[in-house]
Formats: C-alpha cells, sequence, structure tokens
C-alpha cells in the first residue's frame, strides 16, 4: 500500500452552492460526505500519512470537524493539518487555486503529495493506479478522457493536455465554461484532460509560491476578475521547462458537485446509474 500526503483544496466560497463547503456536501449511497467517499476510494490502496487542507477562515472549523469525524470513524491515526489561504481587504473573494497551493509552502512536510480538489470524486481505479504505477519521486498529472469529466448539460473548466511524439506533456491549455456538446465523439473519447489531480514535490509548490508574490505585485488591485488559476501557473513551470511532469491516465468516470442540483447526478454515479 502507498503511503502519501494528501492535500486537499478547501478554500473555496461555494458562492454558487449557497456558501456551505462542498467538501460536506452528501452524496455517498449511505449519506457519507465528498471527503468520507473520496477516503473510502482511496484507503484499499494508499495510506494518508498526514491529510492537509487550505481552508478559508469562515468554513474551516466545518471542515476540519468533519475530516476527524471520518478518521476517528475509520480509525485512522493519520495527522490532520490545515492552513487559511487569506484574501486581501479590496478582494471579495480568494486569489484562486494557484494561491490556495502556493499558501501551504510553509505548512506542508517536504515530501510528495497528492493534490485533491475538495469537491470532485476521482473514483477508485484512479488510486489503485496511483498506488501501482506512480514514482514518488516523480511529478504527475492524472488524467482522464474528457468524455468522463463532463456531465450532460454542465459547464466546467478543463485542462487539455497536449503531448509531445514521446508522450511527455507539452502544455495544459485551461477551456473554460466547457460542455459535451462542443465536441465531437471523437475528440471527447481522445482529448486527455487535467482536472487537477496531481502527485507533486514540494518545490514545485515552492516555485509556485514564487510565481504567486509576482503575480500579486504586477496586478491592478481593483480588478476582481483576475483569478490565479493553477493549471495556468503549472503551464507556465512546463513552458519554461522549470519542471518535469509525467500523464498518469486513468478509466476513472471523474464526478464533482458544484450546484445543489448536481447532488442527485452524483449520487446517481455512485449508485452504479
Amino acid at each position: 500500500m502507498l503511503e502519501i500526503n494528501l492535500l486537499f483544496m478547501a478554500a473555496g466560497m461555494s458562492s454558487r452552492f449557497g456558501g456551505e463547503p462542498k467538501i460536506l456536501c452528501k452524496v455517498g449511497p449511505k449519506n457519507e460526505s465528498i471527503f468520507e467517499m473520496n477516503i473510502l476510494q482511496l484507503s484499499k490502496y494508499i495510506s494518508p500519512k498526514k491529510i492537509h487542507l487550505v481552508c478559508n477562515e469562515k468554513t474551516c472549523d466545518k471542515i476540519l470537524k468533519e475530516v476527524k469525524r471520518v478518521c476517528d470513524k475509520y480509525n485512522m491515526s493519520t495527522e490532520i493539518s490545515h492552513n487559511i489561504q487569506a484574501s486581501p481587504d479590496f478582494r471579495s473573494k480568494p486569489w484562486g487555486t494557484a494561491d490556495a497551493l502556493a499558501s501551504t509552502s510553509t505548512y506542508i512536510d517536504d515530501e510528495p503529495f497528492i493534490l485533491l480538489n475538495s469537491d470532485d470524486l476521482y473514483g477508485e481505479h484512479t488510486f489503485e493506479l496511483i498506488s501501482t504505477e506512480c514514482d514518488i519521486t516523480k511529478n504527475y498529472i492524472v488524467g482522464f478522457k474528457l468524455i468522463n469529466t463532463l456531465m450532460n448539460g454542465h459547464k466546467a473548466n478543463r485542462g487539455f493536455i497536449i503531448l509531445d511524439n514521446e508522450r511527455n506533456i507539452n502544455q495544459i491549455t485551461e477551456k473554460l465554461n466547457i460542455e459535451r456538446a462542443y465536441y465531437s465523439d471523437d475528440i471527447l473519447s481522445n482529448q486527455d484532460v487535467s482536472v487537477n489531480l496531481f502527485i507533486l514535490q514540494k518545490d514545485v509548490v515552492e516555485k509556485i509560491a514564487t510565481m504567486m508574490e509576482s503575480f500579486k505585485q504586477n496586478i491592478i488591485e481593483y480588478d476582481m476578475a483576475i483569478e490565479a488559476m493553477l493549471p495556468n501557473f503549472i503551464n507556465k513551470l512546463l513552458t519554461e521547462k522549470s519542471i518535469e511532469l509525467e500523464l498518469l491516465m486513468t478509466n476513472s468516470k471523474w464526478c464533482g458537485v458544484t450546484f445543489k442540483e448536481d447532488i442527485p447526478m452524483v449520487k446517481s454515479i455512485l449508485l452504479g446509474n
């Protein structure tokens, strides 16, 4: 069984979800939360050495209470830690996922970790694949086929993965507000995409933290539309050849929650319907 740290990105404001943390959303067959379902899916193959969460001030206590409850329920002695992603006074929402990751740089150990979105589920096969195929001294994107990451009628952001002739990752192109209807069956079945599931080394976090400092110094304070999106920062590191990133493909179906209306669909997927 693979022993590795987990890092959950849970600092979002969940504004489209009514403000409640999506990581607490009850989606499982037995009313399990998204966090509990992630633990159930990965625990057959991965033993978390440490669970770290990036939170915001408003919802941190609720999230930590659920994480502790789940760890106690399954007799996990895993260390739990967290940090707050701070927002400046002139912004009503956090800087974005790149800043969330950068904010952990002084809190996480100098060890590799799996980076997970707190409102996504990745499937058991994905974690089995990580445990058997991953060299934890390297950096990986866990890729999904586009068709397995878009639910009918729902828009989403996806990082399109571009490979070189040797199938090394050359580039990630972030596509915003896309849906199934935009693409042919051929593209849906063959395009590899990222849903922000990574295996990363600590030095990647440090590089992104440095990039975030420069990002914040060079923006206009009142421009609320600017967001530091992790795929764009990862792509810049790839373009500059500052990191090497390998592709680990899974056949699992991704599912996640953006709106409350998504809950029945996610429950249905988890029941195998």
